[in-house]
């Protein structure tokens, strides 16, 4: 290997990783500004253009159209958005990306090591949380204009490569090479601003033909490639959906079917296409030159040359190719989706609706909503417990014991759930960046799996006393039989409030669970007290009185662990 060669090598690899790193770290530090607001307006977002917008913010925060792409495809997956409203975000993310296009257009290659400097010291000796995930921000965004720096200084022997120019040179012979070439190139790269600023910076190589200075690929070669890059996104959307619903994969047909034909009739009018981004660009530096020497008295300067504004023309183009696919297809949102409803008919109801794992580790780069999906799973057991309670409730107050089987193998389902409902959040809690109250709420869900665990195996040992009772023949006054069945239906009322705060991520509910919960801490008390004084009237069979002592302790520690939950409830908002 020479040392060229090595150079090379080694300065493209490394570029590239500064870059992509430099994008990741902006990310993190946007993701952990925004905290679970993210989270909130995207289960807001209804109708067709705010979708959009959510879509172009999204991938702004995260600094990763792909990471976005398989955030919606997962979102609509999890059944926490709509078809329409996954489609509409789709439209956004490719504008999204064109936001984050343009950033990397800009020449700061002097100022890139201060944007370093800046960051670590905000975020090394900053206090605030949000001076400290600013610094996070900016150093990456000095990270991102290293990698640029690197690649730009490794590629400038490259334009003068007779091999590397007959390469490029068949993306102006053949629209459909190039095409191909940025859907590969993304789909590598898994980042298509990462693809396109090497498209930026490998098209803007001078090349000297005589006295002239030229860019090693004109504008109308770049377009095919630009395109392809959105054709890329739809390969990750595909691998991302493979084992999701039918509404995942009528979003992914979508995808492809408004990416593809737009691309078709933009490859036929290439030339045109350019010439109109010349004329904007073109259009765009007067009117800034205007500006200045309007309002700050600072000369128009001349039109420089084609080579100089052509990093500027590709973020252009990517930007109207997106934003016609915007205009043209968000009017057509209605006949989209019924396209793909035929194309991918549910064959059965079930397949309609989708059997929902909400556990899914890819949305870890999202912590917010990686926590409300969590809690959603935990949801699926608390429902588990709940209809266990009420099996329990029917074995002992109805002398029924087929359903004591039943009991027994859903205990077995909740005990499936805690364990993979930990192992997610303890991945979450070594794999992701989080800000000190999500920290807290992780936590706070640990001990909630534990709880609805509880309360499942508190279920377990009523059925198995309600099984003694029928086993043994053990008389139970009708006065005792309502006592119990009064207790168990305000326990059960509870046990309900109390997910149902979870649920809604609700502390008025969750008050009201603490408020009941000493209600029935005074109930208990009171049987208890009751059954003694038929003990003394000698009214009660001894065994029947160790049972029903037995099932009121544990219906009074089911309260407890619901009142638990509560706490965990009202403590994520008071943000301890």
């Amino acid at each position: 290997m020479t040392v060229f060669t090595q150079e090379l090598i080694f300065g493209l690899v490394g570029g590239l990783g500064l870059f992509l790193f430099g994008l990741f770290l902006m990310g993190q530090g946007f993701q952990k500004i925004a905290g679970d607001r993210i989270r909130r307006f995207l289960e807001r977002t209804k109708s067709p253009l705010p979708a959009a917008v959510t879509g172009i913010l999204l991938t702004v925060v995260l600094q990763d159209g792909a990471a976005a792409v398989v955030l919606v495809v997962s979102l609509l997956n999890f059944g926490l958005i709509r078809l329409k409203q996954a489609l509409c975000m789709l439209f956004g993310i490719n504008l999204g990306i064109t936001v984050i296009v343009h950033l990397i257009s800009f020449r700061l290659e002097h100022y890139h090591l201060l944007a370093v400097a800046v960051g670590f010291l905000l975020y090394y000796f900053g206090r605030k949380r949000f001076t400290r995930y600013l610094g996070y921000s900016i150093l990456g965004f000095g990270l991102v204009f290293t990698g640029l720096n690197t690649l730009l200084t490794v590629m400038k022997p490259l334009a003068d490569d007779l091999l590397v120019q007959g390469v490029v040179s068949r993306f102006s012979r053949w629209p459909l090479w190039g095409y191909l070439s940025g859907a590969v190139a993304t789909f590598l790269v898994q980042n298509s601003p990462a693809t396109i600023g090497l498209l930026q910076i490998l098209a803007g190589q001078p090349v000297m033909k005589g006295s002239l200075c030229l860019s090693l690929l004109p504008l109308s070669a770049t377009l095919p490639f630009l395109f392809g890059t959105n054709l890329g996104i739809c390969t990750t959307a595909t691998l991302a959906s493979l084992k999701a619903n039918i509404q995942t994969k009528r979003a992914v047909l979508a995808q492809w079917i408004f990416n593809l034909v737009t691309a078709f009739f933009c490859l036929l009018l290439v030339d045109p296409f350019s010439r109109l981004v010349r004329a904007v660009v073109r259009g765009l530096w007067v009117f800034t030159g205007w500006i200045g020497e309007f309002f700050f008295l600072i000369p128009a300067k001349l039109m420089p040359q084609e080579i100089y504004l052509l990093s500027r023309e590709i973020a252009v183009a990517h930007t109207i190719y997106n934003l016609l696919i915007l205009i043209v297809w968000l009017p057509l949102l209605n006949p989209l989706v019924k396209t793909v409803e035929r194309l991918l008919p549910a064959r059965r109801p079930e397949d309609e609706l989708g059997e929902t794992v909400f556990l899914n580790e890819r949305m870890f780069d999202a912590p917010p909503l990686a926590l409300r999906l969590a809690t959603k799973e935990i949801l699926k057991m608390a429902d588990l417990t709940l209809a266990m309670l009420g099996l329990a409730q029917t074995v002992f107050t109805k002398g029924d014991p087929s359903f004591i089987r039943e009991v027994q193998q859903k205990e077995d389902v909740v005990d499936s759930y805690q364990e993979r409902i930990t192992h997610y959040l303890s991945n979450l809690l070594s794999r992701s960046i989080l800000t000190a109250a999500q920290s807290q709420y992780l936590a706070g869900l640990f001990h909630v799996v534990n709880d609805v665990e509880r309360i499942a195996d508190h279920a377990c040992n009523i059925t198995r006393c309600a099984e003694e009772k029928i086993k043994e023949k053990l008389p139970f006054s009708t006065l005792a039989i309502s006592e119990l069945e009064l207790l168990y239906d305000k326990v059960t009322a509870l046990c309900q409030k109390s997910f149902l705060a979870l649920k809604e991520d609700d502390p008025e509910e969750a008050r009201q669970v603490l408020e009941r919960e000493e209600a029935v801490d005074r109930l208990k008390e009171e049987m208890r007290q009751n059954h003694i004084n038929r003990l003394n009237q000698g009214k009660c069979w001894p065994a029947s009185g160790i049972l029903y002592m037995e099932i009121i302790s544990n219906l009074e520690r089911i309260a407890d662990h619901a009142a638990n939950i509560a706490q965990v409830v009202l403590r994520k908002k008071r943000g301890v």
